[in-house]
């Protein structure tokens, strides 16, 4: 069942991390340009570490083949809605949510492990009375854990959207920065841009895979270790 308070991981030991993104999925408009999860995937599983991506039904259907190459490479895949809306805004307007999490969640089914659906609500808006009333209605033989939370967000999109050559470096610096602050956490960043308007523009620049790179290379050589989300222990709030 979803909590109605979002988790956030808060039993890690100090100096671990756990890699999580948003998204997605997305592939390159060019070689060179563009969203590139398989590519960011493949990266983490070269290096040893275990991300989960929170995928948006919209782009699954789009490239579902993604999604399965980057299950094959031992990430977790997680549910970020269907069309990405602001959850709480259009639940007090009075939309039912639960198509949101039916639909994506039919999408993701082959590529879950033990039958386990970690979600994200989008912005990590989240109430009480929406995680009722998607408990009360939501018709589903899966496990639901979530909204799944982060401690550290160093919105990667904005340095996209800025269109600096050295946009990778400063947003590196930035979320190491962010990281070093807390000592431990989830990570949120975004292998793709689901915004309609400026997802166009952070997507044509998105360069998510360059700051990881740096962000894990620098992690590592301080004693970082890298946990997969299936491995904290949520707790949940009261």
């Amino acid at each position: 069942m979803l909590a109605e308070n979002v988790l956030t991981g808060s039993t890690l030991p100090d100096k671990t991390v756990c890699f999580t993104f948003d998204d997605g999925p997305g592939r390159p408009f060019f070689k060179t340009t563009g969203p590139k999860t398989l590519e960011i995937a493949k990266y983490l599983h070269n290096e040893g570490i275990v991300a989960t991506f929170f995928v948006v039904g919209k782009f699954v259907k789009k490239y579902p083949h993604i999604i399965k190459q980057v299950k094959e490479l031992g990430h977790i895949i997680g549910h970020h809605t269907t069309t990405h809306p602001d959850m709480n805004r259009e639940f007090n307007k009075g939309k039912n949510m639960v198509p949101e999490l039916a639909e994506t969640e039919q999408l993701i089914k082959g590529q879950i492990t033990n039958n386990t659906i970690y979600f994200r609500p989008p912005y990590g808006r989240w109430n009480s009375e929406m995680c009722k009333q998607l408990n009360q209605s939501l018709q589903t033989e899966s496990n639901y854990v979530g909204p799944i939370g982060w401690h550290i967000d160093g919105s990667d999109w904005w340095f996209w959207s800025k269109f600096d050559k050295d946009a990778a470096i400063k947003c590196a610096e930035h979320y190491l920065k962010l990281i070093r602050a807390e000592n431990k956490g989830i990570i949120l960043m975004h292998d793709s841009n689901a915004n309609k308007l400026w997802g166009i523009i952070r997507n044509w620049n998105n360069k998510t895979l360059e700051t990881v790179k740096m962000v894990v290379t620098e992690l590592k050589k301080e004693g970082y270790s890298f946990v997969s989300l299936d491995q904290i222990n949520f707790e949940i709030p009261a």
